[in-house]
């Protein structure tokens, strides 16, 4: 992943965070370095923890995305919106956790966004595509909490896009996602836990 570079430096001790868009067009994929749980506040530490124990329907249940269009026309804020949203609500999402071992091996976490999959987010997708070169967009990445001692709630991780030109990026080929395999070891909830 990421050219062989990820966690290539002995003195990184950060987990990795991915979150791998998968849109119509293309993959999107942002990454994140996550400290050590015991550097973080304890309500996000509380959060983290328990996202990444958690099954597929709790994550799909927490993991919220706030965009927030910072430049750009009035019918892109308006399609995306500015409030959280619980992304596995209305987007399939697919989880790829590895675990760290402690010492060299390192912890990635990876989630998969199935916007292919959503009429609603490609239709949102579609408004963002059309006007891309003239926005500024800020993403960021919340675990809901569920109980009052994970408040406030906090932004885990976020990023900024500005003025894509999407019509450079290269075109992916076909891939059916919804072909079913008959594969009786998987349980189809692309969540490969170790």
């Amino acid at each position: 992943m990421l050219g062989g570079k990820l966690h290539s430096n002995d003195d990184d001790t950060n987990d990795t965070f991915v979150v791998n868009f998968l849109l119509p067009f293309a993959n999107f994929v942002s990454y994140f370095s996550i400290p050590p749980i015991e550097t973080m506040p304890k309500n996000v530490a509380a959060v983290w923890t328990k996202f990444l124990a958690g099954d597929v329907e709790y994550r799909d249940a927490r993991l919220k995305l706030l965009p927030v269009v910072i430049d750009g026309p009035w019918i892109v804020k308006k399609a995306v919106g500015t409030t959280p949203a619980v992304i596995g609500q209305k987007i399939p999402l697919q989880y790829y956790f590895t675990k760290g071992d402690g010492g060299k091996r390192k912890g990635t976490y990876e989630v998969d966004v199935i916007i292919s999959a959503s009429k609603i987010a490609k239709t949102i997708l579609n408004v963002v595509k059309g006007h891309a070169k003239r926005l500024i967009i800020a993403l960021a990445f919340i675990i809901e909490a569920a109980e009052e001692s994970e408040l406030p709630e906090t932004v885990l991780c976020s990023f900024q896009l500005h003025y894509l030109h999407l019509e450079l990026c290269p075109r992916l080929p076909y891939y059916a996602l919804d072909v079913d395999t008959d594969d009786d070891d998987d349980d189809g909830n692309g969540d490969d836990e170790m």
